[in-house]
């Protein structure tokens, strides 16, 4: 993926339109609903497997200061050290899709009295910016395959001790 067709990518995506139905697939763990995250106390309806994630998962990072858990500092010195017209088209993508996140619809993204529209938002930036970070140094890897999840209408919301990544 390059930086133009994360910038097509963006462009066209419906935010979380498919959030809850995500297929599953090798590395990555399906979660059908947020209830298991309503509170700190699992419900007596939650069933196992969804209060296993939760009580394991570590939610991926939701604003710009966070640590990337795949590659620590790397893309971020990488940036640092980019020719400035990389350093502005990052800037650019990121800008792109506050845009484009102003139209998402919240709907699917609350679960009992717990709104996750901030959370899932800082979320997609995080995840162009740094998608677009990788292809900019020409080595897209894994905030790349994430923005992909992302365009398909999932949330990638969570990193499980195994690697998994939990997709809503």
């Amino acid at each position: 993926m390059n930086i133009e067709e994360i910038a097509l990518k963006i462009s066209a995506i419906r935010w979380f339109s498919n959030s809850g139905s995500f297929p599953g697939k090798a590395g990555m763990q399906p979660i059908g609903d947020l209830a298991a995250w309503d509170s700190s106390v699992f419900a007596a309806g939650i069933d196992t497997r969804h209060a296993k994630i939760a009580a394991d998962m570590d939610w991926l990072p939701t604003n710009r200061d966070q640590d990337d858990p795949f590659n620590g500092n790397l893309l971020l010195d990488a940036l640092r050290d980019a020719d400035p017209q990389i350093q502005s088209l990052v800037m650019d993508i990121y800008k792109q899709t506050m845009e484009s996140l102003r139209v998402m619809k919240a709907s699917k993204l609350t679960s009992g009295a717990n709104d996750f529209s901030e959370a899932a938002r800082g979320s997609a930036l995080y995840c162009s910016r740094m998608a677009t970070i990788e292809a900019a140094t020409g080595k897209p890897a894994t905030w790349c395959d994430l923005l992909e999840i992302y365009s398909a209408g999932y949330w990638p919301c969570g990193l499980l001790p195994n690697g998994d990544i939990v997709v809503y």
